[in-house]
C-alpha cells in the first residue's frame, strides 16, 4: 500500500490517472508501477523481470529503486507493507 508519494505528477496519476505531470515515456511505466507497489505487501513482491529493483546505498541507505527509463528511476521506502516517499528521479 502506498503510504505517502513526493512527486506531483506521480501523486496525480496514483490519486487521479492524471498523466499530464508526467513526460509520455514515463507515465505508462509509472502507471504500472504503483500500480504493483499498491498491491505489494513484502518488497521481494516487486523483484519482477524488468523491473530493475536494487537498494539503494549513501544518503539513500534503506531506499529501493526500480528502472523506469534511460535515467528515471521511482524511489522509495519500504516498512511493515507499506510504500513511503515515493519519487521520481532523473539520475542525468
Amino acid at each position: 500500500m502506498i503510504e505517502k508519494i513526493r512527486h506531483r505528477g506521480l501523486k496525480r496519476l496514483y490519486e487521479d490517472g492524471d498523466r499530464s505531470g508526467l513526460r509520455p515515456d514515463v507515465a505508462g511505466k509509472a502507471e504500472l508501477y504503483l500500480s504493483v507497489l499498491d498491491t505489494a505487501r513484502t518488497v521481494q513482491e516487486l523483484d519482477i523481470t524488468g523491473f530493475g529493483l536494487h537498494r539503494l546505498t549513501g544518503d539513500h541507505k534503506g531506499w529501493f529503486s526500480v528502472f523506469v527509463s534511460r535515467n528515471h528511476r521511482i524511489i522509495f521506502r519500504f516498512e511493515d507493507g507499506k510504500a513511503f516517499d515515493v519519487d521520481l528521479v532523473d539520475y542525468h
